[in-house]
């Protein structure tokens, strides 16, 4: 498969989830049925709150297919659905699900839940018709075996206290627990679970480390008086079943508080919480998700569907995207041969979905590398829709320096390129903000100086299309045009591509590195390859399946590739040592219909030793090897501290020698039987039980090669070797040359050795549809509303920066084919040429009008027109609107509302769903010892907008971004003066005329994205709604209302922002027959001032009850519409937020302001002073920021330049 081989070292068991809960359903419109994949899944907390995310009012089908590779995790999540199903008490679920010990009362109830799930469980039939099978579904028979395995083992370790099964598995929690209080210390800082406080989280560390303290030494959330007694609890049987099997795996950062969202338990106080209120808090929001999910399942019967497959996640994408055209079904996971075969009744019969609106990856790409992640999923998002097709992908643990680095050398190459190659957008990279906060991850990094760099990040990926409908409705009426790429400028960006994934393999790398930090790094980084050749191959079918090309432009493409593989892989080449794998990536562009090498499918020379028996001789053969049990001891040694890389090895001796190495490897414990004839052979595995853990059976490895390697290469098979090796690294070198030698060979035999060498005849899988090729008759784009085109778009040409590997420009060429526009061409009339969408440019030509279609936004302003007027074509060249802030993507239309047939969502703002989101307590935020607010929302600027706005030159985004903090603070009271609740905006360009007001009803905690958001109501002012709403509106405006200047173009920005404003936090009603918008054609209606109201008149008067909690307010209800208003976050991987220089060194004095994090004296006064560190009570804290204290002036002066920058973001 796609990720390498690895011997499993220690393995950890993720029960709970270490990571805030997220709706999944945050970017889909409220009122469409929702076909949603986690891979993997992990615990229940995210379906959870999905759960508890949706709007009571519009119900609508939610389709969970969760795949994890842990029978354990699925097994748990199963038991917590069922247990909400049966209404068993919230408490007794979260001591049972999150406690490692438990009392006799949970005991009882988990042995009866057991019991229960057994009852109905024998075959997938009798588990669908059970009461669970109406929305607990199975996805393979082996995920119901499994968890009818975990299930029983589960009771039977659960007997009574006292007896050997039950001693033994409290001694198991016991000693892992005690292993975990030793690898963590003395728990001095933990940030996984502050993570949960969101934008509290430096306020809530020091909680969250004594209570991670309390939960390792007890066993439990409960308080030390509540605890069962020792000699009678019993232990939590569901943390000692896993992957690994029967024993205590769990992962030492294991925390149950840091699934969930405790920022109101700590910003709605103005003194930390205790651990038991935190523990509190997280148990209420708990119960809430729970109820929500036993309301649903009650009330909407056949709305809620939960399907479980066990499964590796990449072998899961794998099957489910091939289900129609597979023979073969890969295994679950790596390590054994059991084939994951999708159950025929629930996916043939009850077609079950392999299309997915939403698929979430958790932080998988931690682990698999992104590309990976990108090459398996992508196939699997519906496109038949705009809204449909979104894909996250998550980080936990830092790669890089900074969060830009990270990201692009995941990436492989520019964001544009690999749009272009993908056919998906991160959404930020073309909006140019978030609506998600995650840049507290910047200091949170700043302040972890002790364990591994992590920061947490989720990415939206959608088509980069899908955010204009204009683009969108031409497409769905005409083909697209072809792409034409330089063969040679494709094939070296692909080339840099591929050494970027394998360039750390080659030993020669770090000769060239001088620093000697930079070259431990690498040293560190090639140890751990997440990527084989195959997943490059994979890249490239994906790349070819979405590239509308000519066969014959991307089999030159390939040639050239491999030659520059070929050339650099020399010995005298850059990357002499990649040569080992050359013929496996051969091996894998054969396979995967990317490209064949005419010497790989010629007859063979001769078919020597057992290949001459054969009937007939294929391309591909799968060689079996059989390791003897013995041979791998040295790995098993050192299995706890080393997960070496490991791959097949194909060598020859004499004068035709070669080595080649293949790294694609499937894994088993068993034996092999031949069950065919020597004409004919296959073979099958009888996999032994426990697989991994035995200690009797053999190792079967195989993978798959050229039979030309076998038969015409060297002419006796006996000088050929198969061998099993750990990949050479230095690291692996190191460890292992002393006991395996210098080549590392676990195990290695002629292949000729019928005992432990079996081949068979590969085929090679089917070929997958891809998009249209330019050989295909193109289809002229006909501009919306024209009485004809001017001719047909014929292709778009990519010019790619070799320096960069970014699209530098696109060209796009018109031929004039229509009669009159011809003519009037060819007299010289020059056409014009404009910008309509971010996609598109419109020409225009005697009377005629034609749209031209690009795969990535445009810079339209800088176009140039090319005219052939006795070819008869044009050709309008534009540079690409990439990256931010350079250009800025979707400067035309900043926050698209995307309307189909029967729905409108907002593409680059997520929906927030206001009546779940708990009030925020302004009264506190005017503390001192709460003062987060205003250091939160201005991290809405960037350093390059930070720097803009003390030279007072902001424009853009920027502009809006300040009126939002200005919105805010003003509400929130926080600069002093009495709180405003309405706001004006006042346009300076037209001279001071105002037609937006805001009503804010309250600040509201947007918890799993980590921010606030403004529950606000907006008055639209046109001369009909002043006439219908005079009296009231002249009362409202008696009272002090807080104008908010605006600047520019600023006010047409926010007539755009208004629509998604509404769309995101829309709950309690839909769009009508008779709206504005779909009778206009057009989202917003109108952005100038005072031109009209630029809402819909769909959602004005509804889900209003908090304009009538105000008696001044009450009257304007009917006039306004519901809004959620939240600052506009920089992107990260875009440009600098912060310098992490400076905030490092600012969290260092504010480290020791507060004794090294742990909490202060209840007094709340500082002990060391941030510039000498001296002592005393004498210190006073910094006016501005009140972080640090000093105890001096003159320290304070000459501490100034490291303070300023963290002074300075928290203004």
């Amino acid at each position: 498969m796609a990720s390498p081989l690895y011997w499993p070292g220690r393995y950890y068991f993720y029960p709970i989830g270490n990571t805030p809960a997220v709706s999944l359903t945050r970017d889909l419109p409220p009122d469409v049925p929702a076909n949603i994949l986690l891979l993997p899944c992990g615990d229940a907390r995210n379906v959870l709150y999905t759960v508890f995310c949706e709007s009571p009012s519009i119900t609508r089908k939610l389709d969970f297919t969760c795949g994890d590779y842990d029978p354990g995790v699925l097994a748990r999540n199963a038991l917590l659905y069922t247990m909400i199903i049966d209404n068993v008490a919230e408490t007794m679920i979260w001591n049972i699900f999150f406690h490692l010990y438990f009392d006799d009362n949970a005991h009882a109830a988990l042995l009866s839940q057991c019991d229960k799930l057994l009852a109905c469980s024998a075959t997938p039939e009798d588990w669908h018709a059970s009461p669970y099978g109406a929305f607990l579904r199975v996805g393979t028979e082996e995920t119901l075996l499994a968890f009818r395995r975990l299930w029983s083992l589960y009771a039977e370790l659960s007997s009574p206290a006292g007896r050997s099964r039950a001693s033994a598995a409290r001694k198991m929690v016991d000693t892992g627990r005690e292993e975990v209080i030793k690898h963590n210390g003395d728990f001095s800082f933990m940030f996984s679970s502050a993570r949960s406080a969101g934008p509290l989280l430096l306020d809530a560390v020091p909680v969250a480390t004594e209570h991670f303290s309390h939960y390792w030494r007890t066993g439990s959330t409960a308080p030390e008086n509540d605890l069962p007694s020792p000699k009678t609890r019993h232990a939590n049987p569901t943390f000692l079943c896993s992957r690994r099997g029967e024993g205590f795996y769990v992962h030492y950062g294991t925390d149950p508080l840091a699934g969930f969202h405790l920022a109101p338990l700590y910003g709605n106080r103005t003194s930390a919480p205790s651990v038991q209120q935190a523990v509190a808090a997280a148990q209420a929001e708990f119960r809430e998700w729970c109820q929500a999910f036993l309301a649903r399942t009650k009330s909407s019967p056949g709305s809620l569907l939960i399907r479980f497959i066990l499964g590796d996640a990449l072998h899961i994408a794998s099957v489910l995207s091939t289900w129609s055209v597979r023979d073969v079904a890969p295994p679950i996971a790596p390590w054994t041969s059991k084939p994951l075969v999708l159950h025929v009744k629930e996916y043939r019969d009850r077609r079950a979905p392999t299309l997915f609106d939403v698929v979430d990856t958790s932080n998988l790409s931690d682990h698999v590398g992104l590309l990976n992640i990108l090459i398996s999923t992508i196939p699997l998002l519906a496109t038949s829709d705009p809204w449909r097709g979104i894909l996250y992908t998550e980080f936990l643990l830092a790669h890089r320096s900074d969060p830009a680095t990270q990201f692009l050398s995941l990436l492989l190459t520019d964001i544009s390129t690999a749009t272009i190659l993908l056919g998906v957008c991160p959404v930020d990279a073309l909006s140019g903000f978030t609506t998600a906060c995650h840049l507290n991850e910047v200091i949170l990094d700043a302040f972890n100086t002790k364990s591994t760099p992590q920061h947490h990040q989720i990415i939206t990926w959608k088509r980069p299309h899908s955010s204009d409908p204009h683009v969108e409705a031409l497409r769905r009426m005409v083909q697209a045009p072809s792409l034409q790429l330089d063969s040679q400028q494709l094939a070296s960006l692909l080339c840099d591509a591929y050494h970027r994934l394998f360039g750390a393999e080659d030993p020669t790398n770090f000769w060239k590195i001088q620093k000697a930090g930079d070259r431990e790094k690498a040293v560190a980084d090639s140890a751990i390859s997440r990527h084989s050749r195959e997943t490059f191959a994979l890249f490239l079918r994906l790349a070819h399946m979405r590239l509308p090309l000519s066969d014959a432009q991307w089999n030159e493409t390939m040639r050239l590739l491999l030659d520059e593989i070929v050339t650099s892989g020399a010995p005298s080449g850059s990357h002499p040592f990649d040569n080992l794998y050359h013929q496996d990536l051969a091996v894998q562009f054969y396979r995967h219909h990317v490209y064949t090498i005419p010497t790989y499918v010629a007859p063979p020379r001769a078919a020597p030793g057992r290949l001459s028996q054969w009937t007939s001789i294929p391309p591909l053969v799968r060689i079996y090897l059989v390791v003897p049990q013995e041979r791998f001891a040295v790995l098993r040694a050192k299995a706890e501290a080393q997960t070496p890389p490991l791959h097949c090895v194909v060598s020859a001796t004499g004068p035709c020698a070669f080595e080649c190495a293949f790294q694609s490897v499937s894994s088993t414990f068993g034996t092999i039987i031949n069950t065919g004839s020597p004409a004919s052979p296959s073979v099958v595995i009888q996999e032994a039980d426990a697989a991994f853990d035995t200690d009797t059976s053999p190792l079967i490895v195989s993978f798959v090669v050229h039979t030309w390697m076998l038969t015409d290469v060297v002419p006796d098979p006996g000088k050929i070797s198969v061998g099993f090796h750990v990949k050479s690294t230095l690291t692996t070198t190191k460890t292992y040359a002393s006991v395996l030698g210098i080549m590392l060979a676990i195990f290695s035999t002629s292949l000729s050795d019928t005992q432990h060498v079996h081949i068979v005849p590969e085929a090679r899988p089917a070929v997958l549809a891809r998009a249209s090729s330019s050989t295909e008759t193109p289809t002229s784009i006909r501009a919306a509303g024209a009485s004809s085109s001017i001719g047909t778009h014929t292709f778009v040409h990519v010019d790619l920066d070799g320096k960069t590997n970014s699209v530098a420009s696109l060209t796009a060429r018109l031929l004039v084919e229509d009669t009159d526009a011809k003519a009037t061409f060819a007299q010289g009339a020059l056409p014009v040429v404009t910008q309509p969408s971010p996609f598109s440019m419109r020409v225009a030509l005697g009377g005629r009008v034609q749209d031209l279609v690009y795969p990535l936004p445009v810079v339209g302003a800088q176009q140039k027109v090319r005219l052939a007027r006795k070819s008869s074509y044009i050709e309008v060249v534009v540079p690409v609107a990439m990256p931010y802030p350079k250009a800025w993507a979707l400067k035309s239309t900043p926050f698209p509302v995307i309307r189909t047939d029967n729905t409108l969502f907002p593409w680059n703002m997520h929906r927030v769903p206001l009546d779940r989101s708990p009030a925020l307590d302004v009264t506190t935020l005017t503390s001192p010892a709460r003062q987060w607010f205003n250091p939160h929302i201005s991290l809405q600027m960037s350093d390059r907008e930070r720097k803009m706005r003390t030279a007072k030159s902001l424009s853009g985004l920027a502009l809006v971004k300040d009126t939002i903090h200005s919105i805010m603070v003003r509400f929130a009271g926080i600069q002093g003066g009495p709180r405003s609740r309405v706001f004006a905006l006042r346009d300076e360009a037209s001279g001071g005329k105002m037609d937006t007001m805001f009503f804010v009803s309250e600040l509201r905690y947007d918890l799993a994205c980590h921010t606030v958001v403004c529950d606000a109501f907006v008055l639209c002012l046109t001369p009909q709604l002043a006439y219908a709403a005079g009296p009231a509106l002249r009362a409202v405006m008696e009272k002090p209302v807080e104008v908010v200047r605006v600047y520019g173009d600023e006010m047409r920005t926010w007539k755009h922002l208004l629509p998604a404003l509404v769309e995101r936090c829309r709950a309690a009603w839909k769009h009508g027959r008779n709206c504005e918008y779909a009778a206009q054609g057009r989202i917003p209606l109108e952005v100038d001032i005072e031109a009209g109201d630029p809402l819909c008149s769909c959602g004005r008067g509804k889900d209003v009850k908090g304009m009538h909690e105000v008696p001044l307010w009450k009257k304007l209800a009917p006039f306004v519409t519901r809004v959620a208003l939240s600052p506009l976050f920089p992107v990260p991987y875009l440009e600098p937020i912060l310098d992490r220089d400076e905030v490092r060194d600012a969290a260092e004095q504010v480290r020791a302001a507060t004794h090294d994090g742990k909490p202060e004296d209840s007094a709340g006064g500082a002990t060391r002073c941030a510039r000498c560190s001296k002592s005393g009570d004498a210190l006073r804290r910094c006016a501005r920021c009140k972080a640090v204290a000093y105890c001096s002036q003159g320290c304070q002066k000459s501490d100034w330049k490291k303070h300023k920058p963290a002074c300075v973001a928290t203004e």
